[in-house]
């Protein structure tokens, strides 16, 4: 999901939930984009904490309690060049064990 106007809000959460159920019903891992929009992508995901499989959350430019909360909900943060423009970024990425980091 992103918080970018490349359509609504809305229909992002409703497919993200539609890909959530498709995740938990053929036990497959998750590929995740989350970009401007922690909140609503962890509380989403928080209600499915149960029954889903884990993954990856890539492209992370987030913070350290996202970060943190995201592995804690058990996920790995995907790297990359995106993930260390800011001073921010770096203290994020600096901030996850190197376990749940994935490139």
């Amino acid at each position: 999901m992103t918080e970018h106007n490349f359509c609504p809000i809305e229909t992002q959460k409703k497919y993200f939930k539609m890909q959530l159920q498709l995740a938990t019903e053929t036990n497959l891992p998750l590929f995740l984009h989350s970009r401007n929009c922690a909140d609503d992508f962890i509380d989403i995901i928080s209600k499915k904490r149960d029954v889903l499989h884990g993954g990856v959350v890539h492209s992370f430019t987030g913070t350290v309690e996202e970060a943190e909360m995201y592995t804690d909900l058990g996920f790995f943060i995907g790297i990359n060049g995106c993930s260390l423009k800011t001073e921010e970024n770096l203290k994020a990425m600096a901030s996850i064990p190197t376990e749940k980091t994935y490139d």
